[in-house]
């Protein structure tokens, strides 16, 4: 079980959140174009090691399953209820779970059972993108905008986040961050939280034969720096935490600057205010962006 700490923002305040990959069987729809979590996934009694981490001091939680908290066939229901109890027994502030829209009915009980202690419950769905045709032929995501826009509307009272991709397959960089602003704006008034995802290469992946053969790569760090900086003054919150960041597989700039934004970037998911930095490889992002 993988788990580590990170600063979030509850309440407009900056608190400690507890963060804890269950290794579950993983995602039921496991057909998304570039991901891989559900190879990683195993199906094991993993409680006791929960309950061990749950010693951790902290004030928030976020589980990640690998797919779907709310899909029973993934997490069935007892195990479910266990975990609940558990972080009830801790008094956290704010739970975040991870679900697709269509189950977004079992979170109706959820947000039942953690209201009776005064935990606020954070339900996060990977939307990816507004665009019904970008969801269908770039990412193959199985549901639609109007979906989620369905599910969002039966979660009242909940907190709701959406995850939005930067640079799903097939599309130019400059596609890309046009898509990824225009997905925060058709967004932003209804839900709480947007956190952007600069796409990261996964084995065994239709996006990594992409990048093996040439037709694909991550999205430059000043494309995401470019997002950010255009949807800071929506009001949802945006936070941005990227994977692999300067790797082959991840998103990154020069050796010379990638670092230093990645913390700025860190920096941002907290207060949202303008990134502002320069470099010489941002003359060859610029060029990119251009040629289109």
């Amino acid at each position: 079980m993988r788990w580590w700490m990170t600063r979030e923002r509850v309440d407009d305040r900056v608190v400690i959140a507890l963060n804890v990959v269950l290794p579950t069987r993983g995602c039921s729809w496991n057909k998304c174009y570039m991901c891989s979590y559900a190879l990683d996934s195993e199906d094991t009694n993993f409680l006791p090691e929960f309950m061990t981490i749950m010693d951790q001091e902290f004030q928030k939680i976020k589980i990640f399953t690998s797919g779907s908290f709310l899909d029973t066939r993934e997490l069935p229901e007892p195990t479910r209820n266990k975990i609940l109890d558990i972080i009830k027994k801790k008094k956290v502030r704010e739970l975040t779970i991870e679900t697709r829209p269509e189950f977004h009915e079992e979170a109706l009980s959820v947000y039942s059972y953690l209201k009776k202690d005064s935990i606020a419950l954070e339900v996060a769905m990977g939307l990816e993108s507004s665009n019904d045709r970008i969801l269908k032929y770039c990412i193959n995501k199985g549901f639609t905008f109007k979906d989620f826009v369905k599910a969002v509307a039966a979660l009242e009272g909940m907190k709701i986040k959406a995850y939005l991709l930067i640079k799903p397959p097939f599309l130019t960089e400059y596609e890309a961050i046009e898509d990824a602003v225009k997905s925060a704006e058709d967004v932003a008034e209804m839900v709480d939280v947007i956190s952007f995802n600069p796409v990261a290469i996964h084995k065994k992946t239709l996006v990594e034969y992409l990048w093996r053969t040439g037709t694909y790569k991550p999205p430059w760090m000043w494309s995401v720096v470019e997002v950010l900086n255009r949807t800071c003054h929506l009001p949802a919150h945006i936070v941005c935490h990227p994977v692999a960041v300067g790797k082959r597989r991840g998103v990154r700039n020069c050796r010379k600057c990638t670092g230093m934004l990645a913390g700025k970037v860190q920096d941002y998911s907290l207060a949202n205010g303008e990134i502002t930095h320069d470099c010489h490889c941002r003359g060859e992002w610029i060029k990119e962006i251009n040629s289109i």
